[in-house]
């Protein structure tokens, strides 16, 4: 069975902002999709906030493993690393 890193869900899902300031959930509890809604409250997460001078389209992670999550870097791409103790 493929690994989810190697399927074509793994990748980014675009998001078509408007110009302005957005609250993007970075925990991953809202109820609103990508957008905050104050649940990551006693998590210690804060929302990602994100100012647009112009409409956008950004590309927001999927896989969880984006360094600057909500938004991708380009991480699913690489292949995961196994630790050196854990050979299978």
């Amino acid at each position: 069975m493929p690994d989810s890193e190697s399927t074509p869900d793994a990748g980014p899902e675009p998001l078509a902002l408007a110009a302005g300031v957005h609250q993007l959930c970075a925990c991953g509890r809202s109820r609103h999709g990508w957008f905050c809604d104050g649940a990551h409250l006693g998590s210690g997460r804060v929302a990602f906030e994100l100012r647009l001078a112009e409409p956008a389209t950004v590309p927001m992670c999927r896989c969880g493993r984006s360094h600057c999550y909500p938004l991708c870097d380009g991480r699913h791409a690489q292949p995961r690393r196994r630790p050196w103790w854990r050979p299978w």
